[in-house]
């Protein structure tokens, strides 16, 4: 299940976002056209995402070979485990059993979807499952939702994927292949830092996985490259943001320098009133 803290940082905007953001507003509110002595000319900023929905090779099912995608619609699912254990409560031994063979003859069913390339088919079998088996068969439910996270990944819902996996690692913690998925899926998100963690978990489980020990040295590098990239980007955007700021006092950011104590570490800013500033026209004599 996913944790608190990474539902929160889901729901908050990255800094680029927010320079971004920022940029946008100050070029409405400050940009004018010299063309016209009237009304402003505002822009329209279009913003807009790819479409990320393609799902990647590793998503074997458990118990199940690769197979062809299937065009049955997904149906919705709710598994309430709070209601679950209150039934859970009042059922026998006989009954608890019961429930845990129907939940496995669903699995196997499960199992033929996917073989099949009935993806859609395994996932609604898996999710009848996960509702049918009584929560105290914990791996019996750790391999339903790792099978079931198998189908989320051929469908392409790698979030949920991930989502899946971490209920099956979190009812059977040794659970390799669950964790292995979940790495994968993470990297193919390109959320390399929560895949790193995942990868170095797998080999604490298996230390001779040459995938995970390919990952963890592999990652570090690239996670850097990243993280570079990253600061240029942002360097430029606040960049862009003061420019905006200073444009009105003609001035820009280069009339500011920012120079290192070498001592303290600590930076001074240094103003230069000769630097000519960014983006301002100077009339001629």
């Amino acid at each position: 299940m996913e944790s608190e803290l990474e539902k929160t940082k889901k729901g908050l905007p990255s800094n680029e976002d927010i320079i971004e953001d920022l940029t946008h507003d100050l070029e409405r509110t400050l940009s004018t056209t010299e063309d016209m002595t009237g009304d402003e000319r505002l822009g329209v900023e279009s913003t807009g995402k790819e479409d990320e929905n393609a799902s990647i090779s590793s998503g074997n099912s458990d118990e199940a070979a690769e197979g062809k995608q299937d065009s049955v619609i997904l149906e919705e699912f709710v598994i309430d485990e709070d209601l679950m254990k209150e039934l859970e409560e009042q059922m026998t031994v006989e009954d608890k059993e019961a429930k845990r063979h129907e939940g496995h003859l669903l699995k196997l069913q499960g199992n033929e979807n996917f073989q099949a390339g009935k993806f859609t088919e395994a996932f609604n079998s898996y999710s009848q499952g996960l509702q049918c088996c009584p929560l105290c068969y914990t791996k019996e439910r750790s391999i339903m939702y790792s099978n079931r996270a198998a189908t989320r990944l051929r469908l392409g819902q790698k979030e949920e994927t991930i989502l899946d996996c971490s209920k099956a690692v979190e009812l059977n913690p040794t659970y390799l292949k669950a964790l292995l998925r979940k790495a994968q899926t993470y990297e193919a998100l390109e959320k390399l830092d929560e895949a790193l963690v995942d990868y170095k978990s797998v080999l604490e489980l298996d230390a001779s996985n040459m995938e995970a020990r390919e990952a963890c040295m592999r990652l570090p590098g690239e996670i850097n490259e990243r993280n570079e990239k990253l600061k240029v980007e942002m360097m430029g955007k606040l960049k862009d943001l003061g420019n905006l700021i200073l444009r009105p006092f003609g001035l820009s950011t280069n009339n500011f320098n920012l120079q290192q104590d070498p001592a303290s570490g600590g930076y001074s800013v240094q103003f230069n009133q000769n630097s000519p500033a960014e983006h301002t026209k100077t009339n001629g004599l």
